[in-house]
């Protein structure tokens, strides 16, 4: 009886939390992450790879969800993409950064290794650009 969301929306970063990371990462985007709504829990669900570790984080559907994902997402691109079924390769699993672990969470298979390529990537397989200013009107 487990809910798991089908579909995503990939937030592309302009900036890391790590600054030397930001300047070593080529292209736009510095960092990638997603959240997705799971309307049995009434809750946006925030998955947030980071060099300490993985970020998860639940806001109630609400004012206040709406705001710190608002918040969250601000300056950032928002690609909406459905899951894919495909299982994940074996090799896809190395360097598990936030590229290859957004990857695995919607079943992406593709040689992307900085979030600009994933970006180029999802847009040109099937995500839709959302404004990034209000991610709640797709839920």
């Amino acid at each position: 009886g487990a809910v798991e969301p089908v579909e995503w929306f990939v937030v592309f970063h302009p900036n890391s939390t790590i600054r030397w990371l930001s300047r070593l990462t080529p292209g736009r985007f510095k960092h990638v992450s997603a959240f997705a709504y799971c309307p049995g829990f009434k809750a946006w669900l925030v998955f947030d790879p980071q060099w300490s570790g993985m970020r998860l984080m639940l806001f109630a559907h609400g004012n206040d969800a709406k705001a710190a994902l608002c918040k969250y997402t601000d300056g950032c691109e928002i690609v909406k993409i459905t899951r894919a079924d495909a299982p994940m390769r074996l090799s896809s699993r190395m360097m598990f950064y936030c590229v290859p672990a957004i990857k695995h969470l919607i079943r992406l298979r593709c040689s992307a290794l900085r979030p600009a390529s994933l970006y180029r990537h999802i847009l040109h397989n099937g995500g839709v650009l959302i404004d990034a200013k209000h991610p709640e009107h797709s839920g």
